[in-house]
């Protein structure tokens, strides 16, 4: 990024402001080693779409599950690598953007971001994420890389910077935003070798993500099968019947992932000679209803939680779970 340019953004509390303003709860930092940086985050609001103009000399910005707790996490970020280089990470990868590469960030879930030394210049497309559930189903919702060198990335390219430079009437600028949409539409369909991804594949994705989200939330109180439902964009209904299909159920899904975790960390304390209360255990897990707790938990080990830490260390620790 050009010195000039560099030396005309605001100041890193600035920048902070403007991306939280702009995109929701996110953590900007200085680079490794950096006391300060600097950044220019504006929208361009363009007929239905929204689109972030980010600048920055060299930053690092994460959002975790404490930032998607604050706000109401409902929209997908469609990144273009304008300038410069970043890495983004979201779920188990790290994807590294070349100018004109794109990645789908998901705001439901924890991404991290990291610019190179020389800056960055980005724009952000903004979606509803239910309505973009609506419209192309749940591949993309997660995160997912789009590569820019094939013709739809770079009819995508070309599309975007119409938007952004505000070409064209009200008229023109409702088909172009139609146009976006429509080659969205085409990148998505096609993501399995060009063919039409089948409702088995689609429902695979669904769940693969929905059992990744309980690990990941399972010990907020708040994560209710409600909660995971509306994080994947999909009915709760139609959720349960997904896990129904798959021979298990979504309830039982998550109170499992949180007495797998009461029961490591019962076996764990008792290894290393500790004895927290099991009631702080439980509600570190998520259970806020020790009554509850103690139901799913008989229900499953057939001890009370009290028995089975006693057995946790010893050689009778297999038979008290069978």
């Amino acid at each position: 990024m050009p010195s000039d340019e560099t030396n005309s953004l605001a100041p890193l509390d600035a920048f902070q402001a403007g991306v939280r303003n702009v995109c929701g709860q996110f953590l900007v930092s200085p680079p490794d080693g950096a006391r300060d940086m600097r950044g220019l985050i504006t929208l361009k609001q363009r007929q239905a779409l929204a689109v972030a103009v980010v600048r920055n000399s060299a930053a690092r910005i994460n959002r975790d599950w404490r930032c998607i707790r604050q706000d109401s996490a409902e929209h997908l970020f469609l990144v273009l690598q304008k300038a410069g280089h970043s890495v983004m990470r979201q779920g188990d990868a790290d994807v590294r953007l070349a100018p004109g590469d794109f990645i789908m960030i998901d705001s439901a879930y924890p991404s991290r971001f990291l610019y190179g030394d020389s800056g960055s210049l980005q724009y952000s497309v903004h979606l509803n994420r239910a309505e973009f559930a609506h419209r192309f189903g749940t591949c993309a919702l997660g995160g997912c890389p789009i590569p820019g060198s094939t013709d739809i990335g770079m009819a995508l390219r070309a599309t975007i910077d119409r938007i952004v430079d505000g070409e064209g009437a009200a008229a023109q600028q409702h088909f172009i935003g139609e146009a976006f949409f429509n080659l969205m539409g085409a990148y998505l369909c096609g993501m399995e070798a060009g063919d039409l991804p089948s409702s088995e594949t689609s429902n695979e994705l669904l769940m693969a993500k929905a059992r990744a989200y309980i690990r990941q939330r399972f010990r907020d109180p708040e994560c209710t099968p409600a909660d995971v439902a509306a994080a994947m964009g999909v009915s709760l209904r139609a959720l349960q019947r997904r896990f129904q299909a798959d021979g298990s159920s979504l309830s039982e899904c998550l109170i499992g992932a949180r007495l797998d975790y009461v029961c490591q960390r019962l076996m764990a304390q008792e290894a290393a000679g500790t004895s927290d209360r099991i009631s702080t255990i439980a509600f570190d897990a998520g259970f806020n209803d020790l009554s509850y707790f103690n139901r799913q938990f008989r229900a499953r080990y057939r001890v009370p939680p009290g028995e089975y830490r006693l057995h946790a260390a010893t050689p009778s620790a297999k038979s008290v779970t069978q």
